[in-house]
């Protein structure tokens, strides 16, 4: 009797492990096309090899399928072809619009329903959790459609809370975004939690189907179809091998494919051995496999080279000056950004010795020191969100934007010198507040005279 009452205690924690998935795709407009495919795509893997819908959290603006720029409304693509699979059918979007936020992602995965006001994830401790993240970042910084960047300080928390409250016998964590190897400096060995970044934290990730190789069905799509690692795992994933194929067979298949950037691995390997289909539930996909290479861009210059593809194929001279409208506006952006950030890095020396002066703006432009001030790092991304001029062609949210994102080295290199530039995280800070409303100023002047 006692031993089959201890039996029937442990059964139903057994019965009860159940597998979920939370997908996010951080960013809005057609040009972005590449980030919501990618992210339905991981749904419709996770629905097919057998995680329940009521398990799974998507997450994403949703505003490219039906876009006007659309040739094919209602419909999205996550590779050419004469006939792939529209990755948009039956993907059931829990959260779009402008209530797609960074804290809605903390919210959902550390199951905060006073947060979130619709699904959050309510996984236990014997429960596998698979998470992903498709869209623009930068040192310590990874952006969505609305409101400030996640920064890696709010995503280390966050991961922490999710382990303090037994949310995850086992999670993987796979990310999408320029120098994603920078948002995981504090996973343990031992904590259950194994995350693959598309970048190391020094690099860009890679879009990829784009130009000429964004063909579906004869129609050229007009932007970039998905990602290189993301569509690498999961035309991987497609093939069906889930009883099989391990982690780590996964991760350095993938790691060789994505042949642009150095994908990379944190956290704890000690289930690296265990097939995929611990996470996500065994299946038979089946899918024929592509040059994932096709057209790939770097990340940073997708809306540039998109734009310049789109006026060079232009069929009509309304089409072609506004392509050409387009081409002009982004490079201005660049450079008014690269022009702001080098700025910014010249304020923050402006102190120094005379003869050091042109080594520290350097240092700061250029080089990436190791974060160990989170704390700094963190308010000063806030603050080129809220202060910096927005970008208009490159719909950014705030100060950042997809090409500007890499100047976070220039934010985390001024935190690492404080201490030899003798100023506070409020003295950068305002600092940064002041640089960013100046360069707001001279943008609306400019933008005043144009009209």
């Amino acid at each position: 009797m006692a031993l089959r009452a201890a039996l029937l205690a442990v059964l139903p924690a057994v019965v009860a492990a159940e597998k979920y998935a939370v997908i996010a795709a951080g960013s809005a407009g057609f040009m972005n096309y590449r980030h919501q495919a990618d992210a339905c795509h991981a749904y419709q893997i996770m629905l097919q090899s057998g995680v329940p819908a009521d398990n799974i959290i998507l997450m994403m603006q949703d505003d490219v399928a039906n876009s006007s720029e659309n040739p094919f409304p209602g419909q999205l693509f996550n590779k050419p072809g004469e006939n792939p699979p529209d990755v948009y059918k039956g993907c059931k979007v829990d959260y779009s619009g402008d209530i797609v936020t960074g804290q809605l992602f903390m919210d959902v995965l550390t199951g905060n329903t006073e947060g979130a006001k619709g699904k959050v994830l309510k996984s236990g401790a014997s429960d596998t959790v698979f998470v992903n993240f498709v869209d623009h970042g930068g040192p310590g910084i990874i952006a969505f459609p609305n409101g400030p960047v996640l920064t890696v300080k709010q995503l280390s928390k966050t991961l922490k809370t999710m382990q303090s409250k037994k949310m995850f016998k086992q999670m993987v964590f796979y990310m999408e975004a320029c120098e994603s190897g920078s948002m995981f400096p504090d996973l343990e060995k031992d904590g259950k939690i194994l995350a693959v970044s598309a970048s190391n934290a020094d690099e860009s990730s890679w879009g990829t189907y784009c130009g000429d190789a964004a063909m579906v069905k004869g129609k050229n799509v007009g932007s970039c179809l998905g990602d290189l690692f993301s569509v690498n795992w999961m035309q991987d994933d497609d093939a069906g091998k889930f009883k099989s194929e391990t982690f780590r067979s996964q991760i350095s298949k993938v790691t060789k494919l994505t042949n642009k950037s150095h994908v990379c691995s944190f956290g704890d390997e000690s289930f690296e051995d265990e097939t995929i289909g611990s996470v996500e539930t065994a299946s038979s996909l089946s899918a024929s496999p592509s040059d994932t290479a096709q057209g790939a861009v770097d990340a940073r210059d997708v809306y540039l080279t998109q734009a310049m593809w789109a006026w060079q194929h232009a069929t009509d001279k309304e089409s072609k000056q506004k392509a050409w409208t387009r081409v002009t506006g982004i490079m201005k952006d660049r450079e008014a950004d690269e022009a702001l950030f080098a700025g910014l890095a010249a304020a923050a020396c402006a102190d120094v010795n005379p003869e050091r002066l042109v080594q520290c703006q350097h240092k700061f432009l250029h080089e990436r020191m190791e974060m160990t001030h989170m704390d700094c790092h963190h308010e000063l991304a806030l603050a080129v969100y809220e202060h910096c001029p927005a970008s208009e062609y490159h719909h950014s949210a705030g100060g950042w934007n997809g090409f500007n994102m890499k100047f976070a080295r220039v934010l985390l290199n001024i935190c690492e010198g404080q201490e030899a530039l003798g100023k506070s995280t409020e003295q950068l800070v305002h600092l940064v507040q002041e640089h960013c409303t100046k360069a707001s100023r001279d943008r609306a002047a400019e933008m005043q005279i144009l009209v």
